[in-house]
């Protein structure tokens, strides 16, 4: 059955005008590609490594979580991306990709590009390699006008499935440790640090997904670094919705015809666990395409505005997400 793939192109596909009264302001497209699954997407992918700990710098540029690669000898940037089942890369930098039958790009507004597939002969970043890896091919020029680096795609969920993975954006560095089949560390001098938090995570299709609260309501949020904003559901009961300081309305236009309505506020009253979170940027749109297309109802996404509160640990294996947040973060 086709899927929906969903990366942080929940923004970044597709350039898009928010049009608001007598501003326009630049930004991108809420979008989700369309992909055929295959069973051996999670047997693929076996990362290189010459040590059982890795450290990757990170770089940031906006909210945009970076990792410096070299991609078959194209050096650039990849998107830090937990929200992509797959390796996406730029048709500006990849164009040789056999075209996919009925696989197209799209957002709310409307179909976009067709998305071609390629082979990969190797990707390294710091100490990590892949080899041989198959590749999504969507054109991502406008991500590198707005924010003037050069993008060369999207580093996925399948891509880290053999590692413990460490998100701390205050040091600005991922970690990513190699774990035996009960998700314990091989490297014995790594010491998992204590932690606040610890909460189950659930992997659907690729997407990771989380329990978290708006006042005394639970709801299903998916966990995407490639975000560069927290988004909720517009169809969120109004006891949800009223939490939210709304601080401007304005107009998706995206590359099809349509306009969507799109809100932008504070999120004053979200918790995880038994710690609160306040101030978090948010933007409240519909979520309904995507939740039709995981079959799944999905409330929110939590993007670089919800990792920036903490260091975050993710144990694929076990299916734990664990926080340890920094100082300021406000309970």
């Amino acid at each position: 059955m086709t899927k929906f793939w969903l990366s942080g192109l929940v923004f970044l596909m597709h350039l898009s005008i928010y049009a608001k009264v007598d501003e326009v302001v630049h930004c991108k497209d809420m979008a989700l590609m369309k992909w055929e699954p295959t069973m051996s997407v999670l047997t693929q992918n076996k990362a290189i490594v010459s040590s059982n700990s890795i450290v990757i710098p990170l770089k940031r540029a906006g909210k945009l979580i970076l990792i410096e690669a070299t991609v078959d000898s194209v050096k650039g940037n990849l998107i830090l991306d937990t929200g992509s089942m797959k390796l996406v890369l730029n048709s500006i930098y990849f164009r040789d990709g056999r075209k996919i039958a009925g696989s197209v790009s799209g957002g709310v507004t409307g179909k976009v590009q067709t998305v071609s597939k390629n082979k990969i002969r190797r990707i390294q970043m710091a100490d990590i390699v892949y080899e041989n890896i198959d590749a999504d091919i969507v054109d991502l020029g406008h991500l590198e006008s707005v924010r003037n680096v050069k993008i060369l795609g999207f580093y996925g969920l399948s891509m880290l499935k053999d590692f413990e993975i460490v998100i701390d954006l205050q040091a600005n560095v991922l970690e990513l440790h190699k774990t035996d089949n009960n998700g314990k560390r091989l490297n014995i001098e790594s010491i998992r640090p204590s932690i606040d938090l610890s909460l189950p995570v659930y992997n659907n299709d690729g997407i990771l997904l989380i329990q978290a609260k708006i006042g005394k309501s639970s709801y299903t949020f998916c966990l995407d670094t490639g975000a560069e904003s927290n988004v909720l559901c517009s169809s969120l009961p109004d006891r949800a919705l009223n939490t939210i300081s709304v601080t401007r309305r304005s107009s998706l236009r995206g590359a099809g015809s349509n306009m969507v309505e799109v809100f932008h506020g504070i999120m004053n009253d979200f918790s995880v666990g038994k710690h609160r979170i306040t101030g978090m940027q948010t933007m409240v749109t519909s979520l309904k395409a995507m939740s039709n297309a995981y079959g799944i109802e999905i409330d929110g996404m939590l993007g670089c505005d919800f990792f920036e509160q903490g260091i975050v640990f993710l144990d694929l294996k076990n299916k734990q997400m664990g926080i340890q947040f920094y100082k300021n973060v406000k309970e």
